[in-house]
């Protein structure tokens, strides 16, 4: 009795332990499926696109893919997918992978319809400059062009016979339709700020003109003002200097005055 309670009481403990730690090995679980799903569509079709970016992806780009890849002349394989869904695998990181799984040779194409990630790598073969047509394509498009566009591109590059010179004379990237709106919108801003600040500072000057002028015919209606009134004063002063020399001349004058009994006495 007492060992059937013994074994029922480590059988409950050992219920409550908690499970040993497996991410890691989940984790790699879940990168073999994906990449195992994409070695399986890519062993029924060389060519396989994503059906999680509809919106990022053209209705036909699988035909556009498979005609611009056989103009290469080597087996070309291609994934157009969201690398990030490889649980954090770049483009660069799932080329070699597909190769490892898939084991045959030719050029392994990655392309990210959701960004501007791109890889392709040749295994065997004819040589192509794939690694210049590679640099050569991310330099040549922006970030927005699209996996079509960039497969079609770098093929096209691949064959030119100018890869390496396309690579090393290639400047700044072209900008992105987003980065082109978002300028113009700025243009506009700062166009639009600039008309408002000639408006403002031409009704300022127009406004300090104006106040300059009154300012001007204030000071010369001030002018007049002092002008006239100091004539009117000096007018009163002449007339008050006037008055006054008539009034001493009246006084020297009057009668019974000296001069006058003088000239009297001379007529008698």
């Amino acid at each position: 009795m007492r060992r059937g309670w013994s074994v029922l009481v480590i059988g409950a403990l050992l219920a409550c332990l908690p499970a040993p730690a497996s991410a890691a090995p989940l984790e790699r679980a879940e990168q073999v499926s994906r990449i195992d799903h994409l070695t399986a569509e890519l062993r029924r079709d060389p060519v396989y696109v994503t059906d999680h970016a509809p919106r990022a992806v053209p209705e036909d780009a699988a035909q556009r893919i498979k005609k611009a890849v056989a103009r290469l002349g080597v087996p070309a394989y291609v994934a157009v997918t969201p690398a990030r869904l490889a649980d954090g695998y770049g483009t660069e990181d799932l080329v070699p992978l597909l190769h490892d799984d898939l084991g045959r040779p030719g050029v392994y194409i990655v392309a990210d319809p959701t960004s501007s990630s791109f890889s392709a790598v040749q295994y065997g073969g004819a040589t192509l400059p794939v690694q210049d047509a590679v640099w050569a394509t991310w330099s040549e498009l922006p970030s927005d062009a699209g996996a079509v566009a960039m497969v079609e591109r770098f093929v096209e590059i691949a064959l030119s016979g100018h890869a390496e010179e396309r690579r090393e004379r290639a400047g700044p990237r072209p900008k992105s339709k987003v980065r082109i709106a978002l300028d113009a919108r700025d243009r506009s801003e700062r166009e639009a700020s600039r008309a408002e600040w000639r408006a403002f500072a031409g009704g300022t000057t127009l406004s300090g003109a104006a106040l300059l002028l009154l300012l001007v015919l204030y000071r010369r209606r001030t002018a007049r003002a002092k002008t006239a009134q100091a004539g009117k004063t000096q007018a009163g002063k002449t007339h008050a200097r006037k008055a006054q020399a008539e009034k001493m001349r009246g006084k020297t004058a009057r009668p019974g005055s000296a001069a006058q009994r003088k000239k009297r006495g001379k007529r008698r």
